[in-house]
């Protein structure tokens, strides 16, 4: 019988024998010993075996999965090296409890994890973010027809009228004349986007990531920088993807949009009128308040202190960026 150390388990109500079942498939399906499994978040793990360490990670369906696969091995052989690959242990892929799992290479974290709290690592970003975009251009004629368009005017309208819906729930924490303000920005940018939006549309398309959060850049022990985490990808101009990735760091700039403009990589857009109109939509607060109001998290007190905090202590300098905006498009 082979011999396993203690699992590092993390219960869950309702399912609190998951990993040990999950465990067993594992050691009953891979050609390695299966030394660990710890649980990272939801349908994601970490392996520990006796040749290696690597992230197992669950898809609603075979499709999800192999578009993933086949995407990062397209990457790489672009030239985009700074992201994983997938691992093929079997032949049949991994097929448990109605969902299939893709063994993903672990990218071991620095000490140092990356963050936008420096203008250097901002930056950096950045230019990663750029160097994405430049390689999948390339590849937007192979994956035009299993990846989405993007249709950022559409996700944005819903999204505002997802939080008209929830405004009253929002005001018994933050104060109703800065949630109409916040609906007011929001309406300005989605007039000012549509009225612009061949700025958009004349832009050559690339495979967007989606989810420019700090938490998807990795920094590995050799202080290099990776990219990781593809599930929202579609396909569009790059100045979305900076939009999500301007309104992540602007709250570390303090909403300076001075700055912003100096940045390479950003600065070119700043001619697009269509963008500078996107840079006035709050998106975070919008997305914040309503995933918590969808989840009925927001009797948390937890929960909901980081979003007040971004909606009410943030408030005044976003204010003046908004106006600082609108002189700008003014001015052109």
């Amino acid at each position: 019988m082979m011999k396993t150390k203690a699992m590092n388990i993390n219960f869950h109500p309702g399912r609190d024998d998951f990993i040990d079942r999950l465990f067993s498939f594992l050691t009953n399906s891979l050609p390695l010993e299966i030394l660990q499994l710890k649980q990272i978040r939801s349908n994601v793990f970490l392996v520990e075996t006796n040749k290696d360490i690597f992230i197992l990670k669950g898809y609603q369906n075979l499709s999800k999965l192999r578009l993933q696969q086949d995407l990062t091995a397209s990457l790489v052989r672009a030239g985009f090296n700074e992201t994983y690959q997938f691992y093929q242990f079997t032949d049949s892929p991994l097929l448990f409890e109605n969902r299939y799992y893709g063994c993903i290479s672990y990218v071991a974290h620095n000490k140092h994890r990356f963050t936008y709290q420096t203008q250097k690592e901002r930056e950096e970003g950045l230019q990663l973010l750029k160097s994405f975009h430049l390689t999948t251009k390339r590849l937007v004629p192979t994956y035009k027809r299993v990846i989405p368009k993007q249709n950022l005017l559409k996700k944005w309208r819903e999204r505002l009228e997802r939080f008209k819906i929830n405004q009253a729930i929002v005001n018994y924490y933050v104060p109703k004349q800065i949630t109409s303000e916040l609906i007011e920005w929001a309406e300005v940018a989605l007039a000012g986007m549509e009225k612009h939006k061949i700025d958009f549309e004349s832009r050559t398309p690339v495979i967007l990531h989606g989810d420019v959060a700090h938490h998807n850049f990795i920094r590995s022990t050799s202080k290099a920088l990776y990219l990781i985490d593809f599930d929202l990808v579609s396909i569009g101009p790059a100045s979305y993807d900076l939009l999500q990735y301007c309104n992540r760091i602007l709250p570390f700039m303090n909403w300076s949009l001075e700055s912003l403009s100096k940045m390479d990589g950003i600065s070119e857009h700043f001619h697009d009128k269509a963008f500078l109109y996107g840079l006035m939509y709050p998106s975070d607060i919008f997305r914040e308040w309503n995933r918590i109001i969808k989840l009925n998290s927001y009797y948390n007190p937890a929960r909901v202190a980081p979003l007040v905090e971004m909606a009410v202590s943030e408030f005044s300098e976003r204010k003046t960026f908004i106006q600082s905006l609108k002189n700008k498009i003014i001015s052109y």
